[in-house]
């Protein structure tokens, strides 16, 4: 997987960045009241989401990947924002250290575990009031054939493992049958590049709040 990664970095802008851009400026819109909150970018990539957010005001970003080709460019062009080379199903953060943590087409690409491991991180993560934003791949009746086949085609050059574990993900109804089993309830959600990419927001469960804090002997 790590060798996938070291190729999808080398071809992720040039050919996708346009196609995204839509999607990024849509992220933004939906956190635009939120310039001050420590953001994390989990499974950043390239970092074009956080840049787009940093030259729109925002401040407290960070950006979080497992490969160091995909982190290299988001350090180009000294772009503030902090960069950590580490694995997003275990981080060295703190519990409740963000606002918000985003994670942008990075589910899709993972075996099922490391899906659950991933989501379950970012709830670690994130503050009683915050919330989680995830952007990824939606196949329902309101998904046009056209754009399923398109989606399909750029998962299967990213590579063998990387499309093995999308159609996993859409064979398993993706973010639905996933997200809501580990600690949130969802917000809303908004579809995007003709119905073929959600834009979801969760905030984490009151109860499974209280049971962590258990767990962690904050509540004695």
């Amino acid at each position: 997987m790590k060798k996938d990664y070291d190729f999808i970095a080398k071809i992720y802008d040039p050919v996708l960045y346009l196609a995204l851009k839509p999607i990024r400026i849509a992220v933004m819109n939906e956190i635009i009241k939120y310039k001050e909150k420590t953001i994390l970018d989990l499974c950043c990539g390239t970092g074009n989401q956080l840049k787009l957010l940093s030259k729109n005001g925002f401040k407290n970003l960070h950006c979080l990947d497992m490969s160091n080709s995909m982190l290299k460019i988001v350090k180009k062009n000294d772009c503030p924002i902090k960069t950590y080379n580490e694995d997003a199903t275990q981080t060295s953060f703190e519990n409740e250290s963000f606002d918000i943590v985003i994670m942008s087409f990075a589910i899709h690409e993972k075996d099922r575990n490391t899906q659950e491991k991933i989501i379950n991180e970012a709830f670690r993560l994130i503050k009683k009031d915050g919330f989680l934003l995830v952007v990824d791949y939606v196949f329902d009746n309101k998904t046009t054939i056209f754009n399923k086949i398109v989606i399909s085609i750029i998962e299967k050059i990213a590579g063998e493992e990387h499309y093995t574990n999308f159609k996993n993900y859409i064979r398993n109804n993706g973010l639905s049958s996933l997200v809501k089993k580990d600690g949130f309830k969802l917000i809303r959600n908004n579809r995007n590049l003709f119905n073929g990419v959600t834009i979801s927001i969760y905030q984490p469960n009151i109860f499974h709040s209280l049971i962590r804090e258990l767990h962690s002997g904050v509540i004695q």
